[in-house]
């Protein structure tokens, strides 16, 4: 089933945003993010006549940046190193960009919570985009939320009896 109901631009533009959150969520470089959206796009542009609907299309179309990232990974052997420490992670002004707090999770993780916290998307979508099932899904997000909170808490803390 052809995905008609708008020209490749308004797709791109409608999708890209996602796209593009979910890359870097996962990849730190923004040369290789914007290789991978590209390369992302391309191929949706290929695959279009394969969508089937099954799913949403957004989905479909981060499942497709999913396998570029991870196909893109082991062709350039990039491991991406994590921000452990969240103060690392913050500007000058001692906030955060919601993406680079993320980063302070590991990368199972990290796509799960930009699947489902950042995109809105359900566990059941998430779980189909990333190929694992569902209930590991909900683990990984339980998971990152308490993790993401203690480091924030932590961060807080330490601001509040320097400051």
């Amino acid at each position: 089933m052809r995905h008609t109901a708008q020209s490749f631009d308004d797709v791109v533009s409608a999708h890209r945003p996602a796209v593009t959150a979910f890359t870097r969520s996962l990849v730190r470089d923004s040369a290789l993010v914007d290789d991978i959206v590209q390369e992302t796009f391309i191929r949706v542009w290929r695959y279009m006549p394969t969508f089937r609907g099954e799913g949403s299309f957004e989905g479909w179309i981060i499942r497709i940046c999913h396998n570029v990232i991870r196909t893109t990974m082991k062709k350039h052997k990039v491991t991406e190193p994590m921000v452990d420490d969240l103060e690392n992670a913050a500007d000058d002004y001692g906030t955060f960009d919601l993406l680079d707090l993320i980063s302070t999770i590991g990368p199972e993780h990290r796509a799960v919570t930009v699947l489902c916290l950042v995109l809105g998307h359900t566990y059941e979508d998430a779980a189909d985009i990333l190929g694992i099932p569902v209930g590991t899904v909900r683990s990984r997000v339980s998971r990152a939320r308490s993790v993401l909170q203690e480091k924030l808490t932590a961060t807080a803390a330490v601001r509040t009896t320097a400051g």
